[in-house]
């Protein structure tokens, strides 16, 4: 399983071109159905319910439930293998090959325009409710595919994944961890390679013969979207799985399969955009954790609460204070504790012969310094606590989908099961009795699985035991609130 790329029929199939377009062609359709599905569908006439429409319509049903539910376990085993298959991208690399290929201004690198578009949606969850009403999510789809038209004819390559993808921002955190890679089977091999065909984007002649017939047309062979060789992948982070290089490669020399949990943890790194991502990721699982648990949740917005009624705001203002405070503030207060700890590395004793000898200049450091650091283990942790919440969420809404595929719009399936009662509710499927356990394992898991990541980063850390405290401080932190919102929501009933 190390190299499905040379597996009987895999390898085949993983190769050919219109697989990967097949599927690509799929994701566009059923988006194009969600936004056809969703337009001026709100509410259903005559129904107080506000949302009824939020677990039966194919619109709200499909993208808020299946998809982002779907794509934490997928991102658990394949890492980003949905970026290969991302209409969204698929159509930003199509398209901007006839678009004005200008370079992304400076200010706009990294990983902060795309987590402002994160912070915006979380915004739009509160004040909207986008994720219960099918036309709300039909129109953010449709913003989205302005917001790709636009990034393609102005910039180069897959911009909008750079700036307006916030999944594929989450992705790439999760992939770190994930046990699936595309690597070089021989570096000795890449190294005396100097067509570099792989990442490059070279124009080539084809010709087409039928009998005296002949034609010729002039094709672009892709290259790399993210600008990144494959002998230079560190880390699965970067890396978008689109398999242009498996392609391009003229001496098969790429391996795609599956390699052991945390691999190469020690060697990857945070960028600042990334972790400015990661932390506003952190406020946004906890916030959801704490939804089941009520005193948990009114300490963790006691103060958007507070602050709300000070201010004089109503429910739009609150919610408002309540978005920003757990997309920017909250995660830094948790990630506090351990950043406080690991500043006193910097700390340095020293004998003097007197109390008015001049202290020795060091270079200065912040109190967030070395915080991209103590934030990378907690990624095992965080993607345990996202599975936990899909796993739930799954669980207790995945029956309504014979509903939803057999009444697309809702409304029908909505008064049969709500007013009319000639259909039943659909029930979970796993007890409770089942699912607690196995939440608990899961988190334990992701747990152990941030410690053993603290340990091997510790060990490439000049003073790695105050590494060690600080990093250990941030994740038994966050699976305390975890595990005693678990324990309260699923064991003490």
């Amino acid at each position: 399983m190390k190299d499905l790329l040379h597996l009987p029929f895999v390898g085949v199939v993983l190769r050919s071109r219109w697989f990967w377009r097949a599927l690509r062609l799929l994701a566009l359709a059923l988006t194009l159905l969600v936004i056809g599905s969703g337009w001026r569908q709100h509410r259903i006439p005559g129904v107080a319910v506000p949302d009824p429409l939020m677990y039966t319509s194919f619109a709200t049903f499909s993208l808020w439930v299946v998809w982002i539910m779907g794509l934490v376990i997928l991102a658990l085993v394949a890492g980003r293998f949905w970026c290969a298959v991302c209409p969204f991208g698929w159509l930003n690399g199509l398209l901007s090959r006839y678009g004005l290929k200008r370079p992304l201004p400076g200010w706009l690198g990294g990983m902060f325009p795309v987590t402002l578009v994160l912070i915006s949606l979380q915004i739009a969850v509160y004040l909207l409710a986008i994720h219960r009403y099918p036309d709300y999510t039909a129109r953010l789809l449709v913003l989205l595919l302005a917001a790709l038209i636009f990034s393609s004819v102005v910039f180069r390559k897959h911009a909008f994944c750079q700036l307006f993808c916030p999944a594929g921002a989450i992705l790439k955190c999760y992939a770190r961890v994930a046990p699936f890679e595309l690597r070089v089977r021989d570096s000795a091999v890449c190294a005396e390679c100097q067509s570099v065909q792989c990442v490059s984007e070279t124009r080539y002649w084809q010709r087409y013969a039928l009998g005296s017939a002949v034609l010729h047309l002039q094709r672009q062979r892709p290259g790399c979207p993210v600008d990144i060789h494959p002998r230079q992948i560190n880390d699965n982070s970067d890396c978008t799985l689109c398999m242009n290089c498996v392609e391009n490669c003229c001496n098969d020399n790429l391996r795609m399969g599956f390699r052991p949990w945390l691999a190469e943890m020690s060697q990857a790194l945070l960028g600042r955009g990334e972790a400015f991502l990661l932390l506003v990721l952190t406020g946004m699982v906890t916030a959801n954790f704490s939804k089941v648990n009520v005193p948990l949740r009114e300490i963790l917005f006691a103060i958007p609460k507070k602050t709300a009624l000070i201010l004089g705001w109503q429910a739009d203002g609150y919610f408002l204070l309540a978005a920003l405070w757990i997309t920017l503030l909250l995660p830094l207060l948790l990630a506090l504790p351990g950043m406080i700890v690991y500043r006193f590395r910097s700390l340095q004793i020293s004998r003097v012969d007197t109390p008015l000898e001049p202290v020795e200049k060091h270079e200065k450091s912040s109190l967030f310094s070395g915080s991209s650091a103590l934030l990378l283990p907690t990624i095992p942790l965080l993607l345990a606590s996202h599975l936990i919440l899909a796993l739930v969420k799954l669980n207790a809404k995945l029956g309504y989908l014979p509903l939803v595929l057999s009444d697309l719009s809702g409304v029908k399936s909505y008064l049969a099961v709500h007013l009319l009662g000639t259909l039943l509710q659909p029930g979970v499927l796993l007890s409770i009795d089942l699912l607690k356990w196995l939440v608990i394992l899961v988190l334990i898991v992701g747990y152990l699985l941030s410690g053993l990541a603290v340990k091997k980063l510790a060990a490439s850390d000049s003073r790695k035991g105050f590494y060690f405290a600080g990093a250990m401080i941030n994740v038994s932190l966050l699976a305390g609130l975890y595990l005693n919102t678990v324990i309260r929501w699923l064991f003490l009933r």
